[in-house]
């Protein structure tokens, strides 16, 4: 049985490795699409109706060498894990590699296959259940707004292909600390864990990461096009509020657009969220809520700006591509759940690791301190069409040991999957720059 815990199938030994960095220019292109719902689709996913307020988004990022070609997609949704966009955008435009990233937002429309329906009396603890049998993911296309929404995305991702230049890479990270985020929610006194969901007095709280990861795209006249924000904090802010938003992430790269000009689109990537949240949650009432939400995004964006003011524009970019499917058992049962893995190079500067799940802050401290890339990114909420579309938390082994939610809770894979899934990553890496 122990031999079975896990087993690693490479489905792709590696997909393109990393030449010289003068071999292979860099060409990129972007797009953005709306796919807000209307009235009557917008609810949550308890199948409440919800107000509009904020547009929602796709934006594409797409990355291509004469080897192999990446796309990046950042969805305002709580979570955006479509095969059906990824097999048919692969098909249509000829993108070697997808990954669709949720900002999380928690005040997202949700399709009527993603409503959650829990039994009577729910136990993650004693008898967790697994994705599919919370969310029915194959019945997700009859939403008509959901399937639209997957057309706009495959079709997004074309119009990136078709508006392709030559581009430089300008990639790094730097410290970010403000008065809206982030803290660690898992409170535990006297043994016992509890959820701490608000700070509004800005307790100290561990593990937190307080960086920033950026990712900025300039054409050969040096002229932003793209920048990305990579960032670990749950977009719960607006969570109830009975509205349709993109929460932070979405005053976050309209500030961006505003400061970089109409030419350059902004993307927010979420990080290894699993256990943060913002300060301020349920003390915040009427419009403060927006407010806040507003300012939470304008700061991260002005500490993303900052960061990547200091940082040279790189030479033209290798990319190298690594896919693994980890077969993990559950923690409870016999049941098993492949979760897919995939790891992305640029030159020896740059590193992106998506990951289906909501992986807990500490995995992304020991993936920086680990990885052989300097800038090492994790993509918390990524699908790349391999595997579970989403495996919910994704919480440390202490985690486990110690219970509470997200870890005893609404969490179903072995204790020691996060683990698992980083030491595959660490490995991934070295093979890429091995090569």
């Amino acid at each position: 049985m122990t031999k079975l815990f896990l087993t690693v199938c490479l489905l792709a030994s590696l997909v393109s490795t990393l030449p010289a960095q003068d071999s292979a220019p860099l060409l990129a292109g972007t797009a953005k699409v709306e796919i807000t719902p209307t009235a009557e689709q917008a609810v949550n996913l308890a199948g409440q109706p919800l107000q509009l307020r904020d547009p929602l988004f796709a934006r594409v990022l797409v990355l291509k060498t004469p080897q192999t070609s990446v796309a990046i997609v950042s969805v305002d949704l709580i979570v955006f894990a479509s095969k059906k966009v990824i097999d048919e955008a692969k098909a249509k435009w000829g993108v070697n590699h997808i990954i669709l990233c949720a900002t999380h937002t928690h005040a997202a429309p949700a399709a009527k296959g993603m409503i959650i329906k829990p039994p009577a009396a729910p136990d993650w603890t004693r008898s967790p259940k697994a994705p599919a049998e919370v969310i029915d993911w194959p019945g997700l296309s009859a939403d008509p707004w959901y399937a639209a929404t997957e057309a706009k995305v495959v079709a997004a991702i074309g119009q990136a292909m078709q508006n392709l230049f030559p581009a430089r890479m300008v990639a790094g990270k730097g410290p970010f600390e403000s008065a809206y985020m982030a803290h660690n929610r898992r409170l535990i006194r006297a043994g016992i864990v509890s959820a701490m969901w608000e700070n509004p007095d800005r307790r100290p709280t561990k593990p937190v990461d307080p960086t920033v990861g950026v990712i900025r795209i300039d054409d050969m006249s040096g002229k932003p096009r793209a920048f990305a924000v990579q960032y670990a904090c749950h977009p719960v802010t607006l969570m109830g509020a009975g509205a349709v938003s993109r929460d932070y992430p979405g005053a976050l790269v309209d500030h961006i657009e505003e400061q970089l000009g109409p030419d350059c689109m902004a993307l927010f990537l979420q990080g290894a969220s699993g256990d943060l949240d913002p300060y301020d949650l349920h003390n915040l009432r009427g419009a403060n809520r927006f407010n806040i939400a507003k300012q939470a995004g304008i700061s991260l964006a002005k500490g993303a700006l900052q960061i990547a003011r200091d940082l040279k524009p790189q030479p033209p970019t290798a990319i190298a591509v690594k896919e693994s499917l980890l077969t993990i058992p559950n923690r409870h049962g016999n049941l098993r759940t492949e979760v897919g893995l995939l790891t992305v190079a640029f030159n020896r500067d740059l590193a992106l690791v998506a990951i289906p799940g909501e992986p807990f802050i500490q995995h992304q401290l020991d993936l920086t301190a680990r990885s052989p890339i300097a800038n090492t990114f994790i993509l918390g909420l990524a699908y790349h069409g391999k595997g579970t579309p989403f495996v919910v938390y994704i919480p440390t082994a202490q985690a486990v040991k110690e219970g509470g939610y997200g870890a005893a809770e609404c969490s179903f894979l072995a204790a020691d999957a996060g683990e698992r899934l980083l030491n595959t990553a660490v490995a991934d890496l070295q093979a890429i720059i091995a090569h």
